[in-house]
């Protein structure tokens, strides 16, 4: 019971965070703010995701060999998932840049400010 409900509430949260993606997509106007909007909080549900359904598996009453590949399927899953994202992201980003995709007037000024004497 303590297991169901600890798998559930990891699927929502992940669930949430990916609409939460999802939505960001469809609502940001350039480039790069979409690309963030879609790498950190898809990323994230994801693994929140496959948290729960881990948990769900450990603690079903037939949990055996069988389904122990199940579960390292799904680590596996979360793994290449965190090892590709932020890749994916960065040369999505560069490739905007490169070809000119996003609004620079949409992105803030992060150089340092002149220092008054």
């Amino acid at each position: 019971m303590l297991a169901d409900a600890a798998s559930l509430i990891f699927i929502l949260t992940g669930a949430l965070l990916i609409f939460a993606a999802a939505v960001g997509v469809a609502r940001f106007r350039d480039t790069m703010s979409r690309v963030h909007a879609i790498s950190k909080p898809q990323t994230i549900g994801l693994v929140l995701c496959l948290i729960g359904a881990c948990i769900r598996v450990v603690f079903h009453p037939d949990f055996d060999v069988n389904h122990r590949s199940d579960l390292g399927i799904v680590v596996l899953l979360g793994l290449f998932a965190l090892m590709t994202a932020p890749v994916t992201a960065q040369r999505i980003s560069r490739i905007a840049r490169r070809e000119g995709l996003y609004a620079p007037d949409m992105s803030r000024n992060d150089r340092p400010r002149a220092r008054r004497r």
